[in-house]
């Protein structure tokens, strides 16, 4: 039989977010090696910090392993959606239900602070107070569209994974499955397209001006730049899942000019500095004060972390080129198999 576009996709997703979890336990350890290391005379004259509790870096550390835990649980189902097993579905459920209360529960929590009025930090000016309340509703805002999708994940596997027929699919004898075409890799560049393109979508609607080859772009002309660029991503994401070439080309084009943009910040980083500043400037947000290596070092990293991305990208392209001289045509009974 062959696998629903439901269970891929869902499968996609979860192995998406587990390789959010490895990075943020990463991330989690980076910053344990960091408590208390930043000299408090690079933080423009603040004072000294008090010393950090004994019981902190075993915390730290200990949360790291749980994010390492979550994301090995997330891959282990992931290959068993992609293997249609019976354990595999149970799984799903479970991260499903998980999804749908803890992030409810913040979405609503953090939907009641839009309606909650909020003090204002004595070190921001009286005459700004009005605007940071207001940048300060919009972050809450953000967070909680951002707890209502995992949330809306959460329930539709639980809807999804509880259908007689998708129930039947799981329930059938192992070793009966058509393999797919499409290679796993084309399939979670077509689905990461297809966010990019949501996220795009979205960035039109937020106050934040936008930047591309060190230009900052604001009112139409980042309207223009998002709509362009969901439009671009919303096409490769289509023509990667029907391996059309012209997806491929597509996707190549647009590694290139993200190659461009990083190369142009990366060799210039005053320019992110600049773009940072007027993005706090028109949030009327005090800009946080680093010390002057962090400054340097952050957008290095970034961009070189980009660099690889692209080129990562751009190698499983070249890779699966074959896959892509034979496009998948849409079967007539496609409607029986989306959710």
């Amino acid at each position: 039989m062959k696998r629903p576009f439901g269970v891929i996709f869902s499968a996609i997703l979860l192995f998406l977010g587990s390789l959010f979890q490895l990075l943020m336990a990463v991330l989690t350890v980076l910053s344990g090696a960091l408590v208390g290391k930043i000299p408090p005379a690079g933080l423009h004259g603040a004072t000294a910090p008090p010393p950090i509790p004994g019981w902190m870096p075993v915390f730290i550390y200990g949360l790291s392993a749980f994010f390492v835990a979550l994301a090995v649980w997330g891959i282990l189902t992931t290959v068993g959606l992609f293997r249609l097993r019976r354990w595999a579905r149970y799984s799903v459920l479970v991260i499903g239900g998980g999804l749908a209360l803890i992030n409810g529960i913040q979405m609503l929590f953090t939907a009641i602070w839009l309606f909650v009025p909020m003090p204002v930090a004595p070190t921001v000016d009286a005459s700004q107070a009005h605007t940071t309340l207001a940048a300060t509703k919009i972050v809450f805002a953000v967070l909680a569209l951002i707890y209502a999708v995992l949330c809306a994940v959460g329930i539709s596997w639980l809807v999804y994974f509880n259908l007689k027929w998708v129930r039947e699919v799981f329930a059938g004898a192992p070793g009966e499955i058509a393999e797919s075409p499409r290679p796993f890799p084309i399939s979670v560049l077509a689905v990461l397209s297809m966010i990019g393109a949501a996220c795009c979508l979205l960035t039109v609607f937020l106050p934040l001006p936008g930047a591309l080859f060190g230009w900052i772009l604001d009112g139409w002309g980042k309207v223009m730049l998002y709509l362009v660029f969901t439009v671009l991503s919303a096409a490769v994401g289509i023509g990667l899942w029907r391996l059309r070439e012209w997806g491929r080309l597509l996707m190549l084009g647009l590694m290139a000019a993200g190659l461009a943009n990083s190369m142009v910040y990366l060799l210039r980083p005053a320019l992110l500095l600049q773009y940072n500043t007027e993005l706090y400037r028109r949030m009327n947000v005090p800009q946080p004060q680093v010390p002057a290596q962090f400054q340097t070092m952050m957008p290095i990293a970034t961009f070189g972390f980009a660099i690889l991305f692209t080129f990562g990208i751009a190698a499983v392209l070249i890779h699966y080129r074959y896959a892509f001289k034979h496009p998948i045509e849409p079967p007539r009974n496609e409607a029986t198999a989306l959710p």
